[in-house]
């Protein structure tokens, strides 16, 4: 029986079920007579698949126990009988399987689990898990499942898969569609982990973020993935999903070939974006930054001309050869630029130092000519910082005057409120109120008005006094700024 962890999504019912030896509850099957059982033998390898009656039979005789739903391991007395009995235990495999075992022939041969929304839950042991399970429409244009996890905050998230029985020593894959996974701070975690036999420290880590990973195609701001694993000495198999400092995006994907005839739509862009697409924004990126497409796509009209996405700029080689320049001008890796001039200008000297010179003269020339070249080289790097340094002035400018004024209309409410407190009207309040009272103790209600008055005026002062301090550094600000 596989262990039941705190991070496994394990059903007691079915639990139970197995326990007892009774056919558990069958899911995504289309009829009872097409419903079949993989079998396992003691070492948890394939050896075939059954009827499910036969594998209740199995189980309820105790020469085998339930995997799943649709997997049984055999007893090791079971699996140890001559082949000919084994044989007669099994039967045709059905395509039903939600594991893909139709080609596994040989040991060498990969296999294949895809990204199931419904068998995966998020991990209760993170207290700060954000996001949730839904329908979205995916590259291909069709309705699929998926989850969003995560957010620009610092929540660690992370999506568990049930716990898995897998064979030993046997090549796995996930295949999954991603989108998102990545902040322009370049801080963000993004990532899959395999974990065997409850053992984290000993987990296999794949960083999905920054280009770590080559993905299978790249369509309409998704990437398609399959990461390969080997369960090596291990059964009991986790797979996880984690997030945080960014919304990622894990969409159910079909077979790497089932997507073989569209081709890839790579974004023009890429190599000047600090962060990949993101289905959160209505263009996949923030349309208030420098690396918005419309910002990007003007960067290119300045030093390139008219921007057609549809030319050669759509390819990889296009890409480099179109807007290496305007890249350098507008990304966010200003330190790229100071490290390709030192570079360029170290391999100008040893140029210099390899040489042969014919005479003082020839030296003298060449030395010239090279120090031109040089100074070209500086010039140029200045120049793209010094736009680049603008670009992000004039960003700062936008992105703080809009935050100014928010803050300055919420302040401008305060004072309003401000004003209510310390105009209280006792005497309005007085006549509204409905007291038994005598008329001694009249006097004693004027008291009680008169001393609410007061601290109302007195808390009325003390914001006051915190709304003029914050409208003086707003002042400031603006100042600063130049706005």
């Amino acid at each position: 029986m596989a262990p039941i962890t705190k991070n496994s999504n394990c059903n007691l019912s079915t639990y139970s079920n197995r326990k007892e030896g009774r056919i558990p509850i069958a899911k995504n099957t289309n009829s009872e007579d097409k419903r079949t059982v993989t079998v396992l033998d003691e070492d948890g390898n394939p050896m075939g698949s059954t009827f499910p009656r036969r594998a209740a039979g199995l189980v309820k005789k105790g020469r085998a126990y339930y995997v799943n739903d649709f997997i049984i391991r055999l007893s090791m007395s079971d699996a140890t009988l001559p082949n000919g009995r084994q044989q007669s235990e099994v039967m045709k495999m059905d395509n039903q399987i939600t594991i893909d075992n139709t080609n596994q022939k040989t040991e060498n041969q990969v296999l294949k689990l895809y990204f199931e929304p419904r068998k995966w839950s998020f991990n209760k042991a993170c207290s700060h898990n954000v996001g949730n399970r839904s329908f979205i429409t995916g590259p291909d244009g069709i309705l699929a499942e998926g989850y969003m996890i995560g957010n620009w905050g610092a929540n660690w998230t992370e999506i568990v898969s049930e716990t898995l029985l897998l064979p030993r020593n046997q090549d796995c894959s996930l295949t999954f569609w991603l989108n998102g996974g990545e902040n322009d701070r370049n801080d963000e975690v993004c990532r899959f982990e395999v974990v065997f036999n409850n053992d984290y420290d000993q987990r296999l880590t794949y960083n999905l973020n920054r280009h770590y990973i080559r993905p299978a195609k790249k369509l309409n701001g998704w990437e398609l993935y399959e990461i390969p694993f080997r369960t090596q000495n291990n059964e009991y198999t986790e797979l996880r999903f984690v997030a945080q400092k960014a919304y990622l995006t894990i969409l159910a994907a079909k077979d790497v070939s089932a997507y073989a005839g569209l081709p890839d739509t790579v974004d023009p862009f890429e190599e000047e974006r600090p962060q990949r697409h993101n289905l959160i924004f209505t263009d996949g990126f923030p349309t208030n930054s420098w690396y918005s497409t419309k910002s990007l796509q003007e960067a290119y009209r300045r030093k390139h001309g008219a921007f057609d996405p549809a030319s050669e700029g759509n390819t990889a080689a296009g890409r480099q050869n179109h807007f290496q320049t305007s890249a350098q001008a507008v990304s966010g890796y200003a330190g790229q630029l100071g490290i390709s001039a030192a570079d360029a200008v170290k391999q100008i000297f040893m140029e210099v130092k390899r040489d042969t010179y014919s005479s003082p003269e020839n030296f003298q020339d060449i030395l010239e000519n090279k120090g031109e070249i040089m100074r070209g080289i500086v010039e140029d790097a200045v120049q793209r910082l010094q736009d680049l340094l603008q670009q992000l002035t004039d960003e700062i400018r936008s992105n703080a005057a809009a935050r100014l004024n928010e803050i300055s209309s919420s302040l401008e409410l305060l004072s309003s409120t401000c004003d209510l407190l310390g105009n209280f009207d006792t005497e309005s309040l007085a006549d509204h109120i409905s007291i038994e009272q005598k008329e001694e103790d009249e006097e004693e209600l004027e008291d009680i008005l008169s001393d609410t008055a007061d601290s109302m005026s007195d808390i009325a002062d003390e914001l006051r006094d915190s709304i003029d301090e914050m409208t003086d550094q707003l002042a400031e600000i603006r100042d600063s700024l130049s706005i």
